[in-house]
């Protein structure tokens, strides 16, 4: 059966926040939110920096199952720590008979993904340097929960606090809009990365109706 990530509103070029989940030699899981990124219908592209638990149990079974959900508590437990064994259920991956997976039950869609390459390179910032891996994957089965299904995206987000701030910035002191320009410019900044083309018109149209009612617009560096 044709794979095709559209059917649960995933598209080519779009970042996607998402819970990736993975279980080790051992049989123990782990549960780690991610941005992911949509190459093809069926091919997807993870950055993850080298030292955590999932990259570890990529590299050990070439396969993780990619977690579509809404619910802020499974983003919470997964950020903070991970999620426990009582939200996931197992699998077998019939496609690899001796791996088991495990995804979250609860989730509106999920997807098993096989690492066709992996690439390792240093990054050096004015913090530390540190590798990180780029992985692209291709995904071998996509199972939908929920025909409602929608993926996070941070841009809509991003947008929906500009607008907010947008719609109280003239009955604000001074103060709180030199604060909500601060926040303006970084909304900007994350939609201009992962949004789409309705997101990017949409924040450069409240950004020139605020240059045309005089605020000034710097650019965040």
């Amino acid at each position: 059966m044709e794979i095709d990530l559209t059917k649960i509103g995933m598209y080519k070029d779009q970042q996607y926040e998402v819970i990736i989940t993975t279980i080790d030699n051992n049989g123990k899981s782990n549960a780690a939110p991610f941005g992911l990124r949509v190459l093809e219908d069926n091919e997807v592209f993870l950055r993850i920096f080298e030292g955590g638990t999932t990259i570890k149990n990529i590299k050990e079974k070439e396969e993780f199952v990619v977690n579509i959900t809404t619910d802020p508590l499974m983003f919470t437990l997964a950020t903070t720590n991970t999620i426990p064994d009582e939200y996931l259920t197992r699998i077998s991956n019939k496609t690899q008979s001796s791996n088991e997976l495990a995804y979250l039950t609860d989730a509106d869609a999920y997807f098993i993904c096989e690492v066709k390459s992996l690439k390792t390179s240093l990054r050096e910032d004015d913090i530390k340097s540190s590798d990180v891996n780029f992985i692209k994957s291709e995904v071998v089965k996509l199972n939908i929960k929920n025909k409602c299904v929608k993926p996070i995206n941070r841009a809509i987000h991003a947008l929906t606090e500009a607008l907010v701030n947008y719609s109280r910035i003239n009955i604000v002191d001074e103060d709180t809009r030199k604060y909500f320009i601060e926040r303006f410019l970084e909304s900007e900044r994350v939609i201009k990365r992962v949004g789409n083309e309705k997101e990017k018109e949409s924040i450069q149209i409240l950004k020139d109706d605020l240059i045309n009612q005089g605020f000034e617009i710097l650019k965040k560096e």
